[in-house]
């Protein structure tokens, strides 16, 4: 059996609302644009600080510091939260900083009063990263959002290829206007509808996708991508009519909210009964997890797991950024987090079956 890292597009359609969520944001190909014209907007100039959570992924912050951006990384605590402390010593020292970037990892929304209102009372932006937990996000109450921007990256959540998006808070921007253009091409997306298609056939069949053999492949063709080598995108553009179908489907968000806890329910209590540490053992009303995170503390568990078929993975993994891997002494936190954290698929296309298969799986691992 195949369990997909990530879920398939569907062709099942409801009656679309009108307005919603697509009216409440600007639209980018994809997060990391977003976050630059969100910055720009905000009116930060070039050689001003952003604070960033050292346990991040290099695709997220290169575009800032080719920009002009200063990234100054501030290690994460143990619960992947940035210490208060910590961030009124490098606000206090470094005149420079304008905003903070403050993430919520892996679906599960974090409470950063403190840090937001430190920050309010220096002058210092905040943005919530909400990269990985989109539809949690969306169910939080307005006045849990206490950034003054929001940033997206729904093909994290959504079967899509596009999906970055901003959402301001703050009365303080000065957006750029709409480009008018697709953020992705009907060629493109008709691409990955395709690819989508076959890999779904091919997983079908009981190819294992995630085999040493594959994941070989897919990691030389990725490091043949220099993003340095991208134009830096600030503009606003149209969503793909796919990640629109999707966001004006009430009824399909709201199965996805009720199929992914469900999921994540049904594997993390019986992982915890197996004697695996979890990062988060339950989710409160309202979150949506992106994965089931556990804690992988003797190495091998990804490819044991990709080795049965089970599209696990770490992040950042080999994405964190250059900054972090040589500063061992400075980030101790977030460089033991990339090595011992091991994310689980929990998305809407997985049925219970599968998730079985992942605990049988799981069963067979000598913690």
């Amino acid at each position: 059996m195949i369990v997909p890292a990530r879920p398939y597009p569907t062709i099942k359609q409801s009656p679309p609302n009108k307005g919603g969520i697509v009216n409440e944001m600007s639209f980018y190909p994809l997060g990391r644009d977003g976050l630059l014209s969100g910055l720009v907007a905000l009116g930060l100039q070039r050689g001003d600080g952003v604070i960033v959570p050292a346990y991040m992924c290099d695709s997220t912050i290169q575009p800032l510091q080719a920009y002009g951006f200063d990234v100054v990384f501030i290690d994460v605590d143990k619960d992947l939260r940035l210490p208060v402390d910590a961030v009124k010593s490098v606000i206090a020292s470094d005149d420079s900083i304008k905003v903070l970037l403050a993430v919520h990892y892996f679906g599960f929304t974090k409470d950063i009063d403190a840090v937001a209102e430190l920050c309010r009372e220096c002058g210092v932006k905040v943005v919530e990263d909400a990269s990985h937990s989109f539809l949690s996000q969306f169910l939080r109450d307005r006045p849990d959002i206490k950034g003054d921007m929001e940033i997206f990256s729904m093909r994290k959540s959504l079967p899509i290829v596009d999906g970055g998006a901003l959402r301001i808070n703050s009365s303080d921007c000065n957006l750029t206007e709409d480009s008018g253009s697709l953020c992705v091409s009907m060629v493109g997306d008709i691409k990955y509808l395709i690819l989508r298609l076959l890999e779904r056939m091919v997983t079908g069949l009981g190819v294992n996708i995630y085999g040493k053999f594959i994941d070989n492949i897919k990691n030389r063709l990725r490091g043949k991508v220099n993003i340095e080598e991208c134009e830096l995108n600030i503009e606003a553009c149209k969503p793909s009519w796919q990640l629109k179908k999707y966001l004006s489907n009430e009824e399909y968000l709201l199965n996805v909210q009720h199929r992914v806890v469900g999921n994540f329910n049904q594997l993390s209590q019986a992982l915890q009964g197996i004697g695996f540490d979890l990062l988060v053992e339950s989710v409160e009303d309202g979150v949506v997890p992106q994965a089931c995170v556990v804690y992988d503390n003797k190495g091998g568990l990804v490819d044991y797991l990709r080795s049965s078929g089970v599209g696990a993975w770490k992040w950042p993994g080999d994405e964190m950024p250059k900054e972090v891997t040589e500063g061992f002494r400075q980030y101790p936190n977030a460089l033991l987090l990339d090595k011992r954290l091991v994310l689980l698929p929990v998305h809407q296309s997985i049925g219970k079956k599968q998730v079985s298969y992942m605990i049988k799986i799981l069963s067979g691992w000598k913690l």
